[in-house]
Parts: structure tokens; sequence; C-alpha cells
């Protein structure tokens, strides 16, 4: 299994359309096709899941009613062991 993030914040992420956005991989977004919901983070130059980004994905799907991201978020989260997926 990778290396998790058990990380408590979820900031510094480019806005949608940006140039910095672009140049990440697809494998960052649960959407990789429009680049929407990153949850990973690049620590010492490898990317890692983020149980903040998991969350704050979890949380933006809800929020917009986007059911499968959502469902993906929370199973990634499960599988990763986050603090936060257990509680609900």
């Amino acid at each position: 299994m990778a290396d998790v993030l058990k990380d408590r914040t979820w900031g510094n992420v480019p806005p949608v359309g940006s140039s910095k956005r672009e140049d990440m991989p697809a494998h960052v977004f649960l959407d990789p096709k429009k680049r929407r919901y990153p949850y990973k983070k690049k620590v010492n130059g490898q990317w890692k899941p983020s149980c903040a980004g998991l969350l704050a994905a979890y949380r933006r799907a809800m929020m917009n009613k986007d059911a499968e991201i959502a469902s993906k978020a929370k199973s990634l989260a499960i599988q990763y062991k986050c603090p936060w997926a257990s509680k609900e």
C-alpha cells in the first residue's frame, strides 16, 4: 500500500484552469479527465495520498452533489485508513 499522509491541513492547491494545476499529473485527481478534486501532495519529489486531501474532496463532492466522486473519496479513505473515514 502507498505511504499515506495522515495530515490535517489541505491548502495551497492551485485553482482550476491554472498552469500549475495543468502541470500536475492526472493520477493526483479523483476526476483526472477534468482535473478536479486533487487528493495527493508532493512530498520529497513523490506524490502521496493525503487524508486531508481526501476529506476536502469528499466534502466538496457532497456539497456539489457529485455522489460518484464522494464515493470514490470515501472508499480510498477507508482503504488508506484515514481517521475521518472510520468515524462516519
